[in-house]
């Protein structure tokens, strides 16, 4: 489906033309602009948003969509996108300081889950979330993102899947990635390409990320 994916080739390399997605010099992506973090409110609800429950013909392992060349901008109208066009290099499993949507979004096409957070979170609760993340599923993305609220400046995607919160609720976390992990429409274990500013690479879970989250 348009470029050929993950290959390196003047298409894509990963390294090249990387601006076209994000300013390296751009630190509002990943820096709170406030010297105060969101306070913690556990009376607000997670927000869940599933693509089969608003469209029922809708299957996440079918899905199509285009790989597009770094010549070529991608824009989304969604404030978090679930599914959608990308670049054919994924980005390596792990925590990066910053990782544009252009490249996590294929990593959601090949079964991660990708753990979104605003700048400005409480540190413990990105630190129970991101905890449950890693200890879950090797195929993980985890990076700030600025579109996030106050209310519910934490999320996990999968592909076609959304969980916006406030605070973590470990049975609802495992619950949500044993059931959206791996669906998507294809399921690959191979490590991407793309590794800008990548600080924390992801560590094996299970066989070919078979049994999600095996120790909860």
């Amino acid at each position: 489906m348009g470029a050929v994916m993950g290959k390196l080739t003047t298409c894509d390399d990963a390294k090249t033309n990387l601006n076209k997605d994000w300013d390296a010099k751009d630190f509002s992506v990943f820096t709170c602009a406030s010297a105060i973090h969101f306070a913690v409110q556990k009376d607000i609800d997670p927000l869940f948003f599933d693509m089969v429950q608003q469209n029922s013909s809708y299957d996440p392992r079918k899905d199509q969509v285009m790989h597009k060349c770094m010549d070529e901008s991608i824009e989304y109208d969604d404030r978090i996108p679930v599914r959608g066009d990308h670049r054919p290099n994924w980005a390596r499993f792990g925590e990066y300081l910053y990782v544009p949507v252009q490249r996590w979004l294929h990593n959601l096409e090949h079964g991660s889950i990708v753990l979104l957070y605003h700048p400005c979170v409480d540190v413990d609760e990105l630190n129970k979330l991101r905890q449950l993340v890693t200890s879950c599923i090797y195929r993980h993305v985890i990076t700030p993102y600025i579109k996030l609220t106050t209310e519910r400046p934490l999320a996990l995607v999968g592909w076609g899947s959304r969980l916006e919160m406030n605070s973590v609720d470990e049975k609802r976390v495992i619950d949500y990635i044993k059931h959206f992990g791996n669906r998507a429409p294809e399921e690959i274990i191979r490590d991407g390409k793309y590794d800008e500013y990548l600080i924390q690479e992801a560590k094996t879970v299970s066989e070919e990320d078979k049994n999600l989250c095996p120790n909860h």
